[in-house]
């Protein structure tokens, strides 16, 4: 079962004025967050540090424990999980097999990018739509692609024309070059943004599971 899981960075405290709710996350991640300049950013990485403190416990993982994989992509002992954030949202992947989930918040449409880094029959589909049904096409298409990318690993390895993520009926497909790939991708709700995952497994929660910040929790430490 692939499981998915949300959290709100508003509901955060800036580790900046409030460092004790560094002592949430793991070792590593504490220095990464206070890296950033901006609030926004370091909350945006405290929030995915409490999502795998809070999460990965559950599936017999220990965050202190997450090594890296031979393409830079975090990994677990005995379960897969991916991290995404955009916007005020960070969320987390977990499943038994790959996985590689992607959040972006709706705006404009990036001028001519699909155009020049798309796979072409992804370009001709997104001319069929216009305005803002359009601009919300362009980032469906964008999480399904960075999502699958993030599954297996390549990342930016792995160039977008080099594979193509269209609707056909009501499956997405995932191809490259002739050969039709055996994962699936699942789409989720959030007012305001384009949430995808990409997974080996066919089975996946109905919804995310939201995750929220307790600040009685960081007094106790």
């Amino acid at each position: 079962m692939v499981n998915l899981y949300g959290m709100n960075i508003k509901e955060l405290p800036d580790a900046r004025d409030h460092p004790a709710v560094l002592q949430r996350i793991s070792r590593i991640r504490r220095s990464r967050v206070m890296e950033y300049l901006q609030a926004d950013d370091r909350k945006r990485c405290l929030g995915a540090g409490i999502l795998l403190a809070d999460i990965l416990p559950l599936y017999g993982e220990n965050p202190e424990k997450i090594t890296l994989g031979p393409m830079g992509k975090p990994e677990a002992e005995k379960i897969y999980f991916n991290i995404s954030h955009s916007g005020d949202w960070v969320i987390c992947a977990v499943s038994g097999e790959s996985v590689g989930c992607d959040i972006e918040r709706i705006g404009q449409e990036p001028d001519g990018v699909a155009q020049r880094f798309f796979h072409p029959n992804e370009a001709a589909y997104l001319q069929r739509f216009q305005g803002e049904v359009r601009n919300e096409m362009f980032f469906r298409l964008w999480t399904w692609k960075e999502s699958y990318m993030k599954m297996t690993g390549e990342g930016a390895h792995l160039s977008l024309q080099d594979f193509e993520i269209l609707p056909v009926g009501e499956q997405i497909r995932v191809r490259r070059g002739q050969e039709a790939l055996s994962c699936r991708i699942m789409e989720y709700n959030l007012i305001g943004y384009k949430v995808s995952v990409c997974a080996r497994e066919t089975a996946f929660a109905d919804c995310i599971t939201y995750v929220y910040y307790d600040r009685a929790r960081e007094d106790n430490f």
